[in-house]
């Protein structure tokens, strides 16, 4: 069997999931990962590397962490390596040209959305955000247009009610191991055309800053709940209650009627339950981490705060 060789480009926990299936193809061989440099993080700011990274470094890959991809010397260092393709799943950064140009086969992206819809860098969010009831994941040839090129294969399935952004990228990646086995050796060797999408129907996946972050309690119920599955995995949707931020994980639509309160009040407590006015409808909170505390089950926070009727959200 010929043997295809590739450069990976990746960042996050989906990436690591997406080269670890890449390499227990017998037709792959991999050259060297492409990952985002390392980055400040957590409360000590201390530099942490990608998971990819870590991971191709503890194989014994060759690692580029190039802060601009258009750079003169990366892209030498990746043409001496004469691959066939190249992989992208979850890499952040917008490839140039000049990369893409480098393999006779092109490079293949990794999304996770039913291109045309959600192009861009968060289209898990802005699903779950819009309330879609279905989503997916396409495998498509990359082109310089974000997330433009002709869709190799995809694979459909839906959004249930309650389903968060940690559902999805789990489903995803079931969808994923099916989509790479059915369709990427069948691409590599010719045996498959690419089909261009319907730009009609596009629509983009802006990135989730802070902002869009808060929580607006004069909004629906059901669109703040679909904002709160949505940013589960970070930045987490939020408010604050009483001059503390407060991170909402997880709540559901209550079916009950209140009447008598404005948006942010409670208006329902129980033993282990506390529900929320909002502009329409009320939500149940369920899972909550005020500022300064850890993340804790409502029963839990109920117990460690003296919450009241009519406290109010903000």
């Amino acid at each position: 069997m010929k043997r295809f060789s590739f450069i990976f480009a990746g960042t996050s926990e989906l990436a690591l999931d997406c080269l670890k299936l890449l390499l227990e193809m017998p037709f792959l061989t991999l050259k060297g990962v492409v990952s985002r440099p390392d980055a400040l993080k957590g409360r000590g700011m201390k530099k942490q590397s990608s998971v990819v990274k870590n991971f191709a470094l503890a194989k014994g890959y060759p690692v580029w962490t190039p802060r601009r991809a258009d750079s003169a010397d990366f892209l030498n260092s990746i043409a001496q390596k004469k691959c066939d393709f190249s992989f992208v799943c979850s890499y952040g950064q917008i490839l140039p040209l000049a990369y893409l140009q480098l393999f006779p086969q092109g490079s293949l992206n990794l999304h996770l959305s039913l291109l045309p819809r959600w192009r861009g860098a968060a289209p898990v969010q802005r699903a779950l955000m819009s309330g879609d009831q279905k989503t997916g994941i396409c495998l498509q040839i990359m082109t310089v247009k974000l997330d433009a090129g002709d869709i190799v294969g995809q694979r459909e399935f839906q959004i249930r009610e309650n389903d968060n952004a940690r559902d999805i990228f789990d489903q995803a990646l079931i969808e994923m191991n099916v989509l790479l086995k059915e369709k990427l050796l069948r691409y590599l060797k010719g045996e498959l055309e690419a089909h261009p999408q319907d730009s009609s129907q596009t629509s983009y996946a802006h990135k989730i800053d802070k902002a869009t972050a808060r929580i607006l309690w004069k909004e629906p119920a059901f669109k703040i709940h679909n904002k709160i599955r949505a940013l589960f995995l970070g930045p987490q949707a939020f408010c604050f209650f009483k001059e503390k931020r407060m991170k909402i994980y997880r709540a559901k639509i209550v079916a009950e009627s209140f009447s008598g309160f404005s948006p942010g009040d409670v208006c329902f407590l129980a033993k282990g339950k506390l529900f929320v006015f909002c502009g329409e409808g009320a939500l149940s909170l369920l899972e909550v981490q005020k500022e300064g505390k850890r993340r804790q089950k409502i029963e839990d926070f109920l117990k460690g705060h003296n919450v009241k009727l009519r406290d109010r959200l903000v």
